[in-house]
């Protein structure tokens, strides 16, 4: 039986070797922060001081994995819009098309909390830095009070309403948590727009199930949201909850349309 393999252009081919070399290197990074959590634990210093300091070296190495992802010729990336600096006391949402999404919204926003999976709190290599970080699990009974409080606090919540990645772009199928955060903490919310065309790193795909033509990836920022734009906040807080995952989803759906359709 003979086995047939597909040609490769040197190019698509390439693309393919720079993945894997990304996915290394990501995974050696990713042992960073729990040697830097290490040598901060010996410093005089307080734990909201730690944590921020921890959160700003995860941003520090999302940025790098995003630019070499472009230096390297695996995907290009574009920003558009105007990119939110000092922000505190927000929730910043994003449609979630890839397995890098987080990269992207960690690298360009700064002192965020992630709303992470119960699994990588488990994962003895992201445990630490996820503890350490003050990031809060999706498996968490507590989830939207927690987050909430932060909110309050200061901090800037991340969270993918859809909760997992969509099989197709206009997919968007938000669930309320993100909705019941805002509500209850009343916060103003950031929304981000994630496109990728063609489509990469998408769920049930392989780290090597490259595109042949390379990606470009568009990463917009839409301004600030209250939540009295979107919704009647005068009504109950449950029909809030629900009227606001709508409006949200609504608001992607046309956001999303204008890039895919552009």
């Amino acid at each position: 039986m003979l086995l047939i393999v597909p040609a490769l252009s040197v190019n698509h081919a390439w693309r393919i070797l720079a993945a894997g070399i990304c996915y290394i290197l990501f995974a050696i990074g990713a042992l960073l922060p729990g040697i830097y959590i290490f040598c901060l634990a010996l410093l005089p210093i307080d734990q909201a001081a730690k944590q921020r300091r921890v959160r700003n070296v995860i941003q520090s190495l999302c940025r790098f994995y995003v630019q070499l992802i472009q230096a390297s010729g695996l995907m290009s990336y574009s920003l558009e819009g105007e990119r939110p600096t000092a922000i505190s006391g927000h929730l910043v949402i994003s449609n979630h098309t890839m397995l890098i999404d987080a990269l992207f919204v960690l690298a360009y926003v700064e002192n965020l909390c992630c709303v992470v999976k119960a699994s990588l709190c488990h994962n003895p290599f992201t445990y630490l830095p996820i503890k350490s970080a003050g990031y809060i699990s999706n498996g968490d009974p507590a989830l939207v009070e927690r987050a909430a409080e932060k909110i309050a606090q200061g901090e800037n919540i991340l969270i993918f309403p859809e909760g997992t990645r969509n099989q197709y772009d206009l997919q968007l199928d938000f669930k309320r948590g993100a909705a019941n955060i805002a509500v209850l903490s009343n916060a103003p919310i950031l929304p981000i727009v994630l496109c990728c065309m063609p489509r990469a790193l998408g769920k049930g795909q392989k780290w090597y199930e490259i595109p042949k033509d390379k990606s470009k990836i568009i990463m917009q920022f839409h301004s600030v949201l209250q939540i009295a734009q979107c919704i009647d906040t005068a009504e109950p807080r449950t029909r809030q909850y629900r009227k606001l995952t709508e409006w949200l989803r609504d608001y992607y759906y046309k956001a999303v349309s204008a890039v895919v359709g552009s």
